[in-house]
């Protein structure tokens, strides 16, 4: 390695990755000597032509060559299918025909900006989180070597909604749901599918109330995933990409009880679209007079009964599968118990102490 003079200019002369590179810097001999020792200390550190100039990628390579394909490996269907969404919609379009490394926080606040004048502060945070993790996953793969969406702060989102089934509601939504009870000849492959959803809305609805799993979990819950004896259900892979465990009551154990067992199929709920399920228990919340009611909001009626029956918010997190306990926070209003023995606790530590210094002192109580 070594400078050297050719037609007026200096040159650097190197070895990177067991390759010679001659480059031209530059008419003055310190410039020249300077670069190479920039050039010596960035293959030092693995940077020099490992990072920012062999792995020059498009972030558009980088979403689909590298990000997506392994997205789909890691990702339930569901989440997959949003995660997919809004690269190729949104990123892809915005950051394309960018480099991964040139990315920086002022490109990443102008997309945010973009798109807060085309959608809710919670879209983009969700939109802006993937990208985060698509920047986490270049640092970890050696595309770049800092993550420039370090220091990017989310928009501040208004409360979650939060929209539950009363005891009347629910009633009155079951009774629109059709039959009780569901015999063998009722199932058939071949059946129109408004016929599947007249027979299996309603062990759908009371399952989902009573067990909090989520739409894609439901519909993708197979015959042996469901332990009677132990009265139990495993999810082996939810939308966080983690098993979980749901106890089963009473009245899941009946409602799936109900249901015919097939012997060519693994699923229990065959043929039934995630979308044409949410359409028809809307139409059946329109029939009972129950209105603002989504699909989704069964799972807030499970956790919100849960902690109106005085259920610990840590337990409930963990029947719904939330990672971060902020989610499960939204639930707290429901339940002013838990505050209510908190400021208890506080009452009987305080008179301790406050017995213990009348005592010390000799004074009497008043």
């Amino acid at each position: 390695m070594g400078v050297f003079k050719k037609n007026g200019w200096f040159w650097i002369d190197y070895y990177a990755d067991g390759q010679r590179h001659r480059r031209k810097v530059s008419p003055q001999k310190n410039v020249a000597t300077l670069a190479l020792k920039d050039v010596q200390v960035k293959i030092s550190k693995g940077e020099y032509l490992g990072i920012y100039e062999e792995k020059k990628v498009f972030f558009k390579d980088f979403a689909e060559k590298t990000y997506i394909p392994y997205a789909k490996a890691n990702l339930g269907p569901t989440t997959f299918y949003r995660c997919e969404g809004i690269i190729r919609t949104h990123l892809i379009p915005f950051f394309g025909s960018s480099y991964v490394f040139k990315i920086g926080m002022k490109d990443i606040e102008d997309y945010k900006t973009k798109r807060m004048n085309e959608v809710q502060p919670a879209t983009v945070n969700r939109e802006f989180s993937r990208l985060r993790h698509m920047f986490r996953c270049a640092v970890d793969w050696s595309y770049i070597k800092e993550n420039p969406s370090k220091g990017v702060k989310e928009f501040k989102e208004p409360p979650g909604r939060i929209r539950y089934l009363t005891q009347e509601e629910i009633e009155a939504l079951l009774a629109e749901c059709g039959p009780d009870t569901l015999r063998q000849n009722h199932w058939n492959a071949g059946r129109p599918l408004s016929d599947l959803l007249n027979i299996y809305l309603r062990p759908i609805v009371e399952i989902a109330i009573h067990s909090g799993m989520r739409r894609g979990e439901l519909l993708g819950l197979r015959w042996k995933d469901v332990d009677f004896k132990g009265r139990m259900i495993v999810l082996e892979k939810t939308k966080n990409g983690e098993r979980r465990v749901i106890p089963m009551n009473d009245t899941v154990v009946r409602a799936l009880k109900s249901l015919p067992v097939h012997l060519h199929e693994e699923k229990i709920f065959t043929g039934i679209p995630g979308d044409a399920l949410s359409k028809a228990f809307e139409r059946a919340c329109k029939r009972a007079g129950i209105e603002g009611c989504r699909y989704h909001d069964l799972r807030h009626t499970h956790a919100s009964h849960l902690v109106m029956g005085g259920t610990s918010l840590r337990a409930v997190q963990t029947l719904l599968g939330h990672k971060d306990l902020r989610m499960t926070m939204r639930y707290s209003h429901l339940s002013p118990e838990h505050l209510r023995e908190a400021v208890t606790t506080l009452d009987k530590t305080l008179n301790s102490i406050s017995d213990g210094h009348y005592l010390d002192t000799g004074k009497t109580q008043p």
